[in-house]
Order: structure tokens, then C-alpha cells, then sequence
């Protein structure tokens, strides 16, 4: 009984963690839900579930790509805020002549 409770306040920290996260993040929450959303309306109007499943992999992807995608964004410009402020001499955006 003891471990099962112990496992069981784990995994509410571990919800609770991702919850935390989305309310950061409103749009892939938004995402999220959308794709549940989609599979539920999907299997309600007859798709397999192997075949929502797929969907689902698809849509989940694709917003895995989106995550990194803005994540590699945000890292790049964090990294360029730091070598201005590290050395403000450094040339951006220019031409040659």
C-alpha cells in the first residue's frame, strides 16, 4: 500500500509538472487539446482506433517539429544576445565590399 502511494504522489508531481509547463506555453496546450479533440470526433464518426492512433502520431509530430523548431529560435537568440552583450564590436547583418 505504502508504494502504491508513494507512486501516486509521483505521478501527480509529474502531471502537475506538465500542467505547470503548458500554463507557460498556451498555444501547445491549445495543440494538445485539439488533437484529443480530433480524436474523439474522429472515433465517434467511425475511424478505427488504429486508424485515429495514427492521426494522432501524425499530429503529435508534427507539433514535436513546431516545439523544436521554436526552441532552436529562442536558443539562437539567446546565443546572439549573449556575444552582443559579450562583445558589442562585433558586426551583424552586414554587407561586403
Amino acid at each position: 500500500m505504502r508504494a502504491f502511494m508513494k507512486n501516486e504522489s509521483r505521478k501527480y508531481k509529474m502531471i502537475r509538472s506538465l500542467d505547470e509547463r503548458f500554463a507557460k506555453h498556451p498555444e501547445t496546450q491549445e495543440q494538445l487539446h485539439r488533437i484529443a479533440d480530433e480524436m474523439e470526433q474522429a472515433i465517434t464518426k467511425g475511424m478505427t482506433a488504429d486508424e485515429a492512433e495514427e492521426m494522432a502520431i501524425k499530429r503529435i509530430n508534427e507539433l514535436g517539429r513546431a516545439l523544436l523548431t521554436d526552441w532552436a529560435k529562442a536558443r539562437q537568440e539567446r546565443a546572439l544576445a549573449e556575444v552582443r552583450r559579450e562583445k558589442p564590436e562585433a558586426i551583424r547583418d552586414s554587407k561586403k565590399n
